[in-house]
């Protein structure tokens, strides 16, 4: 399994993706792989970079099949401290597979 998304993989419509916001410029998919695997099986971790020079850009997205999986890791992991820093994380509206509600 892939903690990144390539470019050019097919378009997962039937995940679930989640927005985790403030997470630390240090932070990696490895890191935050075991917390989101708790709740459900991840399909990928996707980790936006600065085009120029490559640091993470602050937030991360994370994907689930399903979205009663989504759902549990929001609210166990909304508002915990990770790498020094309290993340947010909700449904993605936008952003990679996010879904169309």
């Amino acid at each position: 399994m892939s903690h990144s998304r390539r470019s050019g993989a097919p378009e997962n419509r039937d995940s679930f993706s989640l927005l985790i916001l403030n997470v630390s410029f240090r932070t990696t998919a490895d890191d935050l792989f075991p917390l989101f695997d708790r709740y459900g099986d991840v399909v990928d971790i996707f980790i936006p970079r600065d085009r120029r020079t490559g640091d993470s850009r602050g937030f991360a997205f994370v994907r689930y099949n399903y979205e009663d999986e989504a759902q549990k890791a929001v609210d166990g992991l909304d508002g915990r401290k990770v790498d020094g820093r309290v993340i947010m994380v909700q449904f993605a509206k936008y952003g990679p597979n996010a879904q169309k509600m």
